[in-house]
């Protein structure tokens, strides 16, 4: 190994060898009481002379009452402490660039004086170097990772198609219907259509719904759709559904993100530090350096609350300070953007009609965090006939709560238009309140919605709620709408709800009020639940009562039932029921139900197709990604998803198909361990997998299956080998050779050589043909060739 450079030895050596200047300065041997802290003692106080001359002298650390674990050089002159250039960095303290520095024997030393915040002096020995340092001196920590995006899983080509299929009688007569959401997807993107067909019962035929394609980029949190969509909605506008291309955010993309403004908590300390943030329902702890930090702190619940930050410093002291705040998920934090750029055809008559379509129009909507928890939004869009434009802004008030505020402007044929609307709201965790004003005049209008209203209009909305703890929670909502021309129209709820033992008792009045006309109604519900999937439930009004039972099917495979019984006050009864199968095909159910003198049965399947490479794979349903496991063993293996056993088991030439993933979202698949054979090789009985939208995954475990065999190896004359003589493959050592002969391969292959020597010898192995079921086969004798015959 090269040798270092002599200035660096020297730079290596120099502590040492001035500590024992030191001492043959004095006249006195080298003792270990005579070298700097962390060598050796510190020096005896009456021993020590000041230093008058630029003389490099070795000497412990301690900042803040905290020791340094390495010693460090000290030139002191003309009054003044000077430590190497590099010193301050390795103890976690930020010196201005314009501090004066010397120069000695090659080494720069920077001077500890005038550093505002920073104090430093030689104790009386002059072994030991103290320093005060404020926390302004030491670097400021933030600890806030906003970003907590996943590697999204690589997908792998897939078609699929989701139906839902019904045939039904009603009062003799029969029909049909038919829901079909079909397309294919993998790495580039998702393709896609549904549809929607029916025979009978006053309707036929075929109606496509929507049919796109959709490319995510969720590192940029930006989907493109091109084909049908929906424009974005707002405070001031309605999503109506048009054909062409939309470009924009989609915060689904990165689940995990936090895109609303957080409290930041600040503080300071000298020393390191624990951090404990104590409020309702959380507590989190976290470690910070010395010096000054800030901390954006996530709550559990978002709305209005306290925090209390505590510091406990290495020293043991402690403070403590309390903070209200208010977090809205409805703002966005400080810099982020949201937007959606929107161009196409107007989609007309949906749902009835295929290709029907309207005017061109354009449109564009954008938002930005402005910080200080302020969001500012705008929207503008266009056709032929009318052209809208609106501003919003939301902000916190403090920690009380939030509010928005939003105007927009149209013009069409019928003249211009203008609305505006403001709200307010608080959320605790006590109870929450929100009022809402909107007011349009006669001639607003927007893109898609072109017919204007003859008149002015006005709407008011209030709601709040309380929670009482173990006495349950109080709910109140409020609706008037002012459509002018005396038109007006009302609604008021008030419901109180709470647990009655293992039943669920809710009560609430209800009074609705067009024009001179009222009507009061009163309503109440009990929900008593049987374990996980079971409930009964009993609920009356004003009109009618009625009494359910109900059952769901469990999430692999079995049954589940409904039945509904209800009779109202002019004599009209309705009974329904039925009974759902599932299996890890998807489910097929029955059900009937009477009205009065008017009765029907129906039958209906649920579920999906998945094709993945050459295979078809039945699944129960078609969600928004979907996975194939594959398990490398010679028998059935249960799957897990999310702890929840699934329909399918894999293994022994079989596969798993698991719906239901969320996309961009750590989702968890395991096997049972219970299932597998003790020869399967497996690194991980579970694994973790982020798949993006309406895509394929492929999820194995296991490996090659192993072939533990015990070969008997013998000489040539039959003789078992020797004990004790080491044994590999290749470069692989498999252990030793045992009694009579034994050697163990935990995974032995037909023609696979293997190497035993000793001392005194050196032979081969070829592995013979093994059996098929080679699980722990004996297999022997096997003759074990020397190596020079070999050759």
């Amino acid at each position: 190994m090269a040798r270092p450079p002599a200035s660096r030895r020297a730079g290596l050596y120099r502590p040492i060898l001035l500590a024992l200047a030191l001492t043959l300065s004095r006249g006195q041997p080298a003792a270990a009481s005579d070298l700097p802290a962390e060598i050796a003692a510190p020096m005896a106080i009456s021993d020590y002379k000041p230093q008058t001359m630029e003389r490099p002298i070795p000497v412990g650390v301690l900042i803040n009452g905290q020791p340094v674990s390495e010693p460090c050089l000290v030139i002191r002159t003309k009054g003044r402490l000077f430590v190497r250039q590099d010193a301050p960095g390795q103890w976690g303290l930020r010196l201005p660039a314009a501090v004066e520095q010397i120069e000695v024997e090659g080494e720069a030393f920077s001077s500890l004086q005038g550093v505002p915040g920073l104090s430093a002096k030689l104790d009386n020995s002059g072994a030991t170097l103290l320093i005060d340092a404020a926390p302004s001196v030491f670097p400021a920590t933030h600890v806030g990772d906003r970003r907590r995006s996943l590697p999204i899983t690589d997908a792998v080509p897939a078609q699929y198609v989701g139906y839902d299929l019904a045939l039904s009688r009603w009062n003799g007569k029969w029909a049909a219907s038919a829901f079909l959401d079909a397309g294919l997807s993998g790495g580039w993107g998702v393709i896609g259509t549904t549809a929607f067909a029916r025979e009978g019962l006053g309707g036929r035929g075929l109606v496509r719904l929507d049919s796109n394609f959709i490319r995510d980029l969720p590192d940029q949190r930006v989907r493109l759709t091109l084909g049908d969509s929906v424009t974005r909605g707002g405070d001031w506008n309605l999503p109506v559904r048009f054909a062409g291309i939309r470009l924009g955010t989609d915060f689904s993309l990165a689940p995990d993100d936090l895109t609303y403004p957080l409290p930041r908590l600040s503080g300071s300390s000298a020393l390191p530090s624990v951090v404990d943030l104590a409020a309702i329902n959380s507590r989190q702890s976290l470690t910070v350096q010395p010096g000054d930090f800030a901390i954006d702190y996530q709550p559990a619940f978002t709305g209005a609350g306290e925090v209390t930050m505590t510091v406990r410093d290495a020293s043991g002291a402690a403070r403590s300070v309390t903070r209200s705040f208010y977090t809205s998920p409805r703002l966005l934090r400080d810099g982020l953007d949201d937007f959606s750029i929107e161009a196409g055809f107007l989609r007309k008559r949906f749902g009835t009609s295929s290709f029907s379509y309207g005017a061109p129009f354009a449109a564009g909507f954008w938002r930005h965090g402005l910080g200080g928890a302020l969001t500012v939004s705008g929207r503008a869009e266009a056709s032929d006939a009318v052209q809208m434009a609106g501003l919003g802004l939301g902000a916190v008030l403090s920690s009380w709560g939030e509010v928005a505020l939003s105007a927009a402007g149209s013009q069409s044929k019928a003249g211009g238009g203008f609305m505006w609307r403001a709200q307010i709201q608080r959320i605790t965790p006590r109870y929450s309140v929100t009022a809402s004003y909107q007011e349009k005049s006669a001639n607003f209008v927007q893109v898609g919605i072109d017919e204007p209203a003859p008149v002015k209009r006005r709407e008011f909305v209030a709601a709040g709620s309380m929670a009482l703890g173990r006495l349950g929670n109080i709910t109140a909502n409020f609706l008037e709408c002012d459509g002018g021309r005396g038109r007006r129209f009302s609604t008021g709820s008030l419901s109180y709800a709470a647990n009655v033992g293992m039943a669920w008792l809710s009560l609430g009045v209800r009074q609705t009020r067009f024009s001179e006309s009222r009507n009061t109604g009163f309503l109440g519900s009990l929900t008593l639940p049987f374990g996980g999937r079971s409930s009964a439930a009993l609920f009356g009004d004003g009109r009618r009562i009625a009494a359910s039972l109900s059952k769901t099917p469990p999430p692999d495979r079995g049954w589940g039932y409904n039945m509904l019984a209800s009779r109202k006050t002019d004599g009209m009864r309705f009974m329904t029921g039925g009974a759902t199968l599932r299996t890890e095909a998807g489910d097929v159910g029955l059900s009937a139900a009477r009205l009065g003198d008017a009765g029907g049965v129906r039958v209906y399947a649920r579920g999906a197709l998945l094709k993945v490479g050459a295979q078809v794979i039945a699944a129960p349903r078609l969600d928004n990604a979907f996975a194939l496991v594959d398990v490398v063993a010679d028998q059935k293996v249960k799957v897990f998803f999310e702890n929840r056993p699934v329909g399918r088991k894999a293994g022994d030439g079989g596969q798993a198909v698991i719906t239901g993933l969320q996309p961009y979202s750590a989702n968890r698949i395991a096997v049972d361990l219970d299932d597998l054979p003790i020869d399967t090789v497996l690194t991980s009985a579970e694994k973790t997998v982020v798949p993006g939208y309406r895509q394929a995954l492929k999820v194995s475990f296991g490996g090659p299956l192993a072939n533990p065999v015990t070969l008997r190896a013998v000489d040539d004359g039959g003789t078992p080998i020797a004990e004790g003589l080491a044994v590999a493959t290749g470069a692989t050592s498999l252990g030793i050779t045992g009694h009579d002969g034994e050697v163990f391969l935990p995974d032995a292959h037909e023609g696979q050589e293997i190497i035993l020597t000793g001392p005194a010898m050196a032979c081969r192995v070829i592995v013979p043909t093994l059996p098929k079921k080679a699980t722990a086969a004996r297999i022997g004798p096997v003759r074990c060739a020397a190596l020079q015959e070999m050759k």
